[in-house]
């Protein structure tokens, strides 16, 4: 028998006396704010309103309507929000996953590794029309960012992959010059977080020169736990699990620009992240199996690394002679996750046995090329083609040795898949009639081998992916949209693979080597009314992809695994209402939606519409310090499969830039929150009753110092990978 490891040393947690404390910090920091707010302001020019107008990716000119006033934050076009975070309080928010999470609509997983669009699912992700996933956010700065739209109705140019996408665009200024900016930001949670950043960039002449450095230490807290009962089975167990451990992060990022002309560029990009963390993982269950109740004590030694590479290469050209212009592009990622596991189970209170050592590798490496090239023909009309080659490969990998009695296992499963698409777009105005169409053809090659039969795996698929849109006007600032879509939503690689989390020796989260991808239509009418939109939307899904819960009889485990439901269906109405008094302007948002999720081998439940609110607040004090606060809220809801509790969040931040160069933030993140999220559903004859604990409350003081001067940066580089988002 064997003792078990140590756990690792518990950083100060935020409880009790301290949490007050640190309230009343806040409270002090905003009095100070307050008393010196009066202080008189320097003389400034005031800022004009801003109009502008905004030629989205399809190339079909949209008048863009401006929400708040001379200095506005949001636009709203035909339900489509704009955000700028330039010269902005977003742009002092430490990173760009916590950013997005202060968006309308935006909402992000525990673990703020997934974003999902409220009513959408999970968006496409683009910086300056570039695919990248939600690892690359943490490459970036958030003061590089000029804007930031979230777009429901992409166009066919984007991968038919995605309902909606977010598009980042980084700031562009001119003439020679270099820059520094230097950040850090230290914060808590119920542990100590420390972020600090460099970001360097040099422009002479006709070559900018962009890089950067991060380093990260998080000390992170997670917990959840979930009761489970199998009648036929006469089996009910129940278990909650705690997470406690480090995450450590090195970001090296760098990119070169060469403006060979007016219109035509040569750049390249590269990104290495090396992530290594150290995670204890200990759970108490209860087990009733044949009228014998067991009492399970087990700890969870992890370690681990994620490395992330990524890098690229773009030429633009522009030929006068024919009208048009051309981009090629090339791509490579790499990414890796090798986790190692020791597992020591205490049984009734007895003694830590030794229970088995598990050793996973998960890689994947995704090599693109893309060609699109758009012409126009007339001032109002615009053709649109490209084409794109992705191939794939992803290996998993397990080594487990068991004890007591002693048995190794080895499992390889490998995975490889051929992406072929190519499209065309036609967009213009006819008769003050603003239209878009477009049809994106994918082709997929897709093989999988294993250890076992069980993991053999060989598709091949074509898909059609038609998009239509109509815009008519009504008046200067109003119009009526019509738009379908038809889209497809592919498992990532990370999920076709055989990575799993033990919990217990009953209960574990797995994946699933054999999904298919999802396949939806969506028709929506978008009526804009001077600032305020008002969208409605109905779609329909094929094989939707949720988790469901399975008790395998051979082996006598309970596993959470991704699965291939056979349907769903939904009704979303989003309402947009901008309010500005004064020195006040707010944003607001408003989404009722309805869905409906089934299949044959889930216990279906009535179906509960809900509502979802979010809004934004912002107040320009006296002597530069603008204070935000920002909330969401969202009801109880039922899916017909998924039953699922409230939840509601408020965020407050106050800052203020010293002699233009030192820009200092306190925010207090969830100052009023619920901090669990409960899930509630049965498949296959066994009901899952789930709690998810969550780690929010965040109070965080950001400083940011730059000196040096770039009145323009030209830099523009483009991911033409369309698999990018899948990778991990």
């Amino acid at each position: 028998m064997c003792k078990p490891e140590p756990i690792l040393a518990k950083p100060v947690a935020i409880t009790g006396p301290l949490s007050c404390l640190m309230f009343t910090l806040f409270l002090c920091s905003m009095l100070f704010v307050s008393v010196f707010a009066q202080e008189k302001p320097e003389k400034s020019l005031s800022a004009k309103p801003d109009s502008c107008t905004v030629i989205p990716k399809d190339g079909t000119p949209l008048k863009e309507v401006q929400i708040s006033g001379s200095k506005q934050t949001f636009y709203n076009n035909k339900g489509n929000i704009k955000v700028n975070i330039e010269n902005t309080l977003f742009s002092q928010i430490p990173s760009v996953v916590e950013l997005l999470s202060k968006l309308p609509t935006v909402q992000l997983s525990n673990d703020k590794e997934n974003i999902n669009i409220i009513g959408r699912g999970e968006p496409l992700i683009y910086l300056d029309n570039q695919r990248i996933i939600v690892n690359d956010l943490n490459n970036l700065s958030t003061s590089d960012i000029k804007t930031i739209d979230i777009i429901h109705n992409p166009s066919s140019k984007y991968e038919a992959e995605g309902r909606s996408v977010i598009v980042i665009t980084r700031n562009k200024r001119k003439e020679d010059g270099s820059k520094v900016s230097l950040s850090t930001t230290n914060s808590f949670k119920r542990y100590f977080h420390t972020r600090n950043g460099l970001q360097v960039n040099v422009k002479k002449n006709k070559l900018e020169f962009k890089g950067g450095l991060q380093y990260n230490h998080q000390n992170l807290w997670e917990s959840n736990g979930n009761d489970f009962s199998i009648p036929e089975q006469n089996i009910a167990s129940n278990y909650r699990v705690y997470s406690i451990g480090t995450r450590k992060q090195t970001i090296l990022n760098g990119g070169i620009y060469y403006h060979i002309n007016e219109t035509d560029y040569l750049s390249a990009d590269v990104n290495k992240r090396y992530q290594d963390g150290d995670f204890v993982n200990t759970t108490n269950s209860t087990i009733m199996q044949l009228g014998v109740l067991d009492h399970i004590y087990t700890l969870n030694n992890n370690e681990g690394a994620r490395p992330l590479f990524n890098a690229n290469l773009n030429f633009n050209k522009n030929f006068k002679n024919l009208g048009g212009q051309l981009f090629l592009g090339a791509q490579y990622a790499r990414f890796a996750h090798d986790v190692s596991n020791t597992v020591y189970n205490n049984n009734n209170y007895t003694e830590a046995i030794l229970n088995h050592k598990r050793l996973q590798h998960y890689g994947a490496e995704v090599v693109t090329g893309r060609a699109d090239f758009e012409k126009t023909f007339q001032p109002k009309m615009k053709l649109d083609i490209g084409t794109s080659v992705s191939v794939a490969t992803s290996m998993s990998g397990l080594n487990q040795t068991e004890y007591d009695p002693t048995n190794e296992t080895e499992s390889i499963f490998e995975y490889g898949e051929r992406l072929y698409a190519a499209y065309a777009q036609l967009s213009g105005e006819l008769n003050k009639l603003t239209y878009t169409a477009g049809l994106r053809m994918e082709h997929a090659d897709n093989e999988g081998t294993g250890s076992s039969s069980s993991l053999l795996l060989k598709k091949n698929t074509t898909d059609f992916f038609p998009k239509a849109s109509l815009s008519l006007p009504m008046g200067d600032a109003n119009s009526l949209s019509l738009s379908y879509a038809k889209t497809i939503t592919r498992p990532n690689y990370a999920a076709l693979s055989q990575l799993t989390i033990y919990i217990n020796p009953f209960f574990e989260w797995a994946n699933n080597t054999n999904i298919n991808p999802s396949i939806k239509q969506e028709l929506a009418a978008t009526v804009q009314l001077n600032n305020n939109s008002l969208s409605l939307s109905y779609y329909t899904a094929n094989d939707p992809v949720y988790y469901a819960i399975q008790f395998d009889n051979n082996d006598q485990k309970l596993r959470m695994i991704n699965t291939n439901y056979e349907s769903e269906s939904g009704l979303n109405l989003l309402v947009t209402v901008p309010f500005k008094y004064k020195i006040w302007k707010s944003t607001n948002t408003f989404t009722g939606a309805a869905s409906k999720v089934k299949d044959p081998a889930a216990r279906s439940n009535k179906m509960k519409p809900y509502l979802y609110v979010y809004s934004n607040n912002q107040l320009q004090l006296p002597a530069g310090y603008t204070l935000m606060v920002s909330g969401w809220a969202i009801s109880k809801r039922n899916d017909g499969v998924f039953d699922q509790n409230a939840m509601y969040a408020i965020d407050t931040a106050i800052s203020k830039t010293f002699a233009k160069k030192l820009t200092a933030t306190v925010s207090y993140n969830s100052i009023l929150s619920t901090t669990e999220s409960k899930e509630n559903f049965a498949t296959h004859n066994v009901v899952a009753r789930g709690v998810y604990y969550a780690d929010v409350r965040e109070i965080g003081l950001s400083l940011k110092y730059a000196f040096g001067d770039i009145k323009e940066s030209r830099f523009k580089n483009k991911e033409v990978n369309d698999s990018r988002g899948r990778i991990n």
